[in-house]
C-alpha cells in the first residue's frame, strides 16, 4: 500500500523511524552501525543476534547445552549468532568463580 498515491501518509509513517535514526546516527561519534531490515529477511539475523538466542546451534533440541535444569525446554526459533547466549555466558562465569582461573 505504501507504494500507491492514495497512501502518501502511510508511506510517511514508515518512513519516519528511518528519518529519526539518520539524526541519531549524525549525532553519534563513533558511527555505529545501521542496518534495515525486514523480517525474516538476510540483514534481519545481525538484529537477531544481539537478542540473547532461545535456540543456537549448540542448544538445539536434544542437543548437549539444553540448559533446563529440568524444567521443560521451550522450543524456540533456530537464531545464528556469532554470540553465546546468556546462559552459557553466566556458566562460564560461574566456572571462572570456582576454579579461580582468569
Amino acid at each position: 500500500y505504501h507504494e500507491q498515491e492514495a497512501y502518501a501518509s502511510f508511506r510517511m509513517l514508515l518512513e519516519a523511524p528511518k528519518r529519526d535514526a539518520q539524526e541519531l546516527l549524525a549525532e553519534r561519534f563513533p558511527i555505529p552501525r545501521y542496518i534495515d531490515c525486514d523480517q525474516g529477511g538476510s540483514q534481519a539475523r545481525f538484529l537477531l543476534s544481539k537478542v540473547n538466542p532461545s535456540t543456537t546451534h549448540s542448544t538445539s533440541a536434544g542437543g548437549a547445552g539444553g540448559y533446563g535444569y529440568g524444567q521443560p525446554q521451550q522450543q524456540g526459533q533456530a537464531i545464528p549468532t556469532d554470540d553465546v547466549s546468556l546462559q552459557v555466558f553466566m556458566d562460564v562465569l560461574k566456572k571462572l568463580t570456582v576454579t579461580g582461573a582468569v
